[in-house]
């Protein structure tokens, strides 16, 4: 209700005060005027009246009877509602419209009289003893050919004239109440009015205010409002925009900073965590929701990046550490940049860490330098055979035939191994290299695995292996490189050869359901420990390297069937156990490049 608004209370208080003291302001000013314009209506009216009394007496009307006389003033007495009196050249009363004459004092020293001779009109106020009452005097000289002959004089009670002023006084004040009433009931419905279209507006205004900037105010009526309403509409509407532009930013700015792979952290002057994303949480193992408004130093206690972090702050520079952080299971390298961060006046706000998980580099590092070793110093050694055996042959002098022959088939053998080594090696190199799929054909598994056999029997029977297959009843075609699925099955197929004792049995098996396609060569060797087997899979990795090189091993079988089995989006398997032997498990998913015939 506009009652209650601070809007119409301050208005319309205002406004009435303004208008009553208006209002009394011109009520004094007009019953003033009132009082002396009747005051000057009254004397014009008696001035007239006198003059024409005046006018008409001669002096032979002064010298009728006072009978006569008195008859005549009494006459123009009633007319005009004043008291008259005529007085002689001397003072003396002729006649009175109110009074005896000869009840009366002499005249000529009365204030009017003597400045109606002295002036020619005189008028005082002054109490009559003889009435009881004031009156407002006024006099006249009566002229003749011969001068003055005597005096007309005309009174009026002031109680008279005070009545009259007092009921024209009240006209006024009746008038001024009811126009004063009128006004401030105007004024109330205005106001009222205004007061409601203004709260309606400032509701809205405060909707706005608060961030509710699809909010509109609607077309309103109240004076200067609608000016009003469309500059806050307007300012509504620039606002949404902006605020939607603003929230766009800020949610893609978030989504970036949280999808980031670096992690990021964004800290104050005194080091309290403002922002982390899941990339920095997850690298130093901590809550998000637990670091911010945290020490950083509380959250990740760390040394090493709170010192980069105070280095930037104090020396606004880009800090760049390198930690290894060490977590419950393991730990991550960590590359670190600390960068302090400034306003736009360039004072210091805080810094940000951004954090950079090189521990697959690292490792990778570590591989291609155990790769580096591990290739040089297989290449090595049949190198340095070959060349001892050369040495031998160039420097020794008749040397006898079948130690000649003898020194060939040595110098055979290392050069098939070190042939070996390096084909494995191209190997490895085209499968890491090339992951395309554009030599995948329509290949019968069967047949491959039949072939693989074949080949791998010759080195069996030497070592008194049995090698058994198991095959399903109808060909099995898959989409693959068959060149690459052969020397996986020969690897599997050579691997369970060198490491199952002579008399033992190697099974390999060919089976599908509706998801995969497993390829499986089981043996009863020696078995693989838990711990080798976590690096089988690696490029020269050998469980017994006395046993391996014995046997012209590379140390890269298992790890080309690894990538052979990546190649085709297949994974490989070991189930082993020391004294009863190995499982290898080559899956294959059934996807649409799979055809079962």
């Amino acid at each position: 209700m506009f009652f209650k608004s601070r809007y119409f209370l301050r208005a319309f208080l205002g406004y009435a005060l303004v208008t009553s003291l208006g209002a009394c302001f011109i009520l004094i000013a007009s019953l003033n005027n009132s009082e002396s314009r009747s005051l000057h209506e009254l004397e014009d009216s008696m001035q007239v009246t006198a003059k024409l009394l005046a006018g008409s007496i001669s002096p032979a009307t002064l010298a009728d009877s006072s009978e006569s006389l008195k008859l005549y003033v009494k006459k123009q007495s009633e007319i005009s509602s004043l008291r008259i009196t005529l007085i002689d050249l001397f003072g003396g009363v002729l006649a009175d419209s109110h009074q005896d004459p000869l009840a009366m004092d002499n005249h000529l020293r009365r204030p009017e009289i003597q400045a109606a001779l002295v002036t020619g009109i005189g008028s005082t106020n002054r109490y009559s003893s003889a009435l009881g009452q004031e009156y407002r005097y006024l006099a006249l000289p009566v002229n003749s050919t011969g001068g003055v002959i005597g005096f007309v004089r005309v009174a009026k009670p002031l109680t008279e004239i005070s009545a009259m002023v007092r009921g024209e006084n009240s006209v006024v004040t009746r008038n001024t109440i009811v126009i004063v009433t009128i006004v401030l009931v105007l004024g109330f419905i205005f106001f009222g009015y205004q007061a409601n279209r203004i709260d309606a507006v400032s509701s809205i205004a405060k909707d706005i205010a608060s961030g509710k900037f699809d909010t509109r105010i609607p077309a309103v009526s109240g004076v200067g409002l609608s000016g009003i309403a469309e500059s806050f509409n307007r300012i509504a509407r620039r606002s949404e925009q902006n605020y939607n532009k603003v929230a766009k930013d800020r949610n893609r700015l978030a989504t970036v900073f949280t999808c980031m792979v670096e992690g990021v952290i964004d800290v104050d002057l005194t080091q309290n965590v403002l922002h982390i994303n899941d990339a920095a949480a997850r690298l130093l193992s901590v809550e998000p929701q637990y670091c911010v408004g945290q020490p950083i130093w509380h959250a990740i206690r760390n040394q090493d990046i709170t010192d980069a972090l105070d280095s930037a702050i104090q020396n606004n520079s880009v800090v760049n550490i390198h930690v290894d952080f060490q977590r419950a299971s393991s730990s991550n390298a960590l590359d670190v940049y600390a960068a302090s961060l400034r306003n736009d006046r360039s004072e210091p706000i805080g810094a940000v860490l951004v954090l950079h998980d090189v521990t697959h580099l690292r490792n990778l590092e570590r591989v291609r330098t155990d790769f580096v070793a591990n290739a040089s110093h297989e290449l090595k050694t049949p190198i340095t055979a070959i060349r001892a055996i050369t040495e031998t042959l160039l420097e020794a002098k008749g040397i006898e035939k079948d130690k000649s022959a003898h020194f060939l088939e040595r110098l055979h053998v290392q050069s098939l191994r070190l042939a070996q080594l390096i084909d494995d090696l191209m190997t490895i190199s085209r499968l890491e290299s090339n992951r395309g799929k554009e030599e995948f054909l329509r290949t019968n598994i069967n047949e491959l695995v039949i072939n693989a056999v074949r080949v791998a029997e010759g080195s069996a029977t030497e070592r008194e292996l049995r090698i058994i297959t198991e095959l399903p009843d109808t060909d099995l075609y898959l989409f693959v490189d068959s060149f690459d699925i052969s020397q996986l099955i020969d690897n599997l197929l050579d691997n369970a050869i060198k490491y199952t004792e002579e008399g033992g049995l190697i099974t390999i098996t060919l089976e599908s359901d509706e998801e995969k396609v497993r390829l499986r060569v089981s043996d009863d060797g020696l078995g693989i420990s838990d711990e080798d087997q976590k690096r089988i899979f690696e490029r020269f990795y050998r469980v017994e390297k006395a046993r391996a090189q014995s046997l012209g091993g590379t140390g890269l079988g298992l790890s080309i069937v690894r990538n052979i089995a990546e190649k085709h989006n297949g994974t490989v398997g070991l189930e082993s156990t020391i004294g009863v032997g190995s499982s290898f498990t080559f899956c294959l998913p059934l996807e649409h490049r799979v055809e079962l015939v």
